[in-house]
């Protein structure tokens, strides 16, 4: 008896996932995929979906290639097995290129420009910018977005903001706070709470 629908169903109960098609709903994926995974067609699925997957599922992309790879039967869940297969390792290449070429200019041009500034002091910071963009579009791929922006003065939520200073005051009568460094969410995923000082 294969063994990946009785993991995949595991990793959508950890989940706190009951169905196919409430997974479906939550990654945007086709259920289809899903009968794939159980047919042992884990190479015919696309590294994007299977991202989706793995980010609905709160595990890592290889994490999850490894639980559902077909040739690993005699491993028991969850224990790892980090011996992928070729076509994991492909999949896994094909991830690390796609991120690789999105940041290609960063990767090629940031190390010219702490050079340049270990040697010039004054050099504007704003030549910085330009090359932080990739980053940028790196983020809005993952669907990771900035919980505020810095300086900001917000409502304060004990959901997305950490107050950087003890203070005395009950959470519910904090008044406004000030951004300090932003937070991030992937998706409706908290992944960084916001950082925050109370707002005199």
């Amino acid at each position: 008896m294969d063994k990946t629908p009785t993991i995949l169903h595991q990793l959508m109960h950890n989940a706190k996932i009951t169905t196919y098609l409430q997974l479906s709903r939550q990654s945007n994926v086709s259920e289809l995929h899903f009968y794939r995974i159980e047919n042992g067609l884990l190479d015919k699925i696309p590294l994007g979906i299977l991202k989706k997957i793995a980010t609905t599922l709160d595990i890592s992309l290889a994490s999850l290639i490894d639980y559902l790879d077909f040739e690993n039967t005699d491993k028991n869940f969850p224990q790892k097995n980090y011996n992928l297969s070729l076509d994991n390792q492909l999949l896994i290449t094909e991830y690390q290129q796609e991120t690789i070429l999105i940041l290609e200019s960063l990767l090629l041009q940031l190390p010219t420009f702490i050079h340049g500034v270990n040697h010039n002091p004054d050099l504007p910071a704003s030549r910085l910018l330009p090359l932080l963009q990739p980053l940028e579009e790196l983020l809005w791929r993952w669907e990771i977005n900035p919980i505020g922006k810095v300086g900001d003065i917000v409502d304060y939520n004990p959901e997305e903001h950490d107050l950087m200073e003890d203070s005395d005051l009950n959470p519910d009568n904090i008044p406004q706070v000030k951004i300090r460094y932003v937070g991030y969410r992937q998706r409706e995923k908290l992944l960084y709470r916001a950082k925050v000082s109370v707002n005199n």
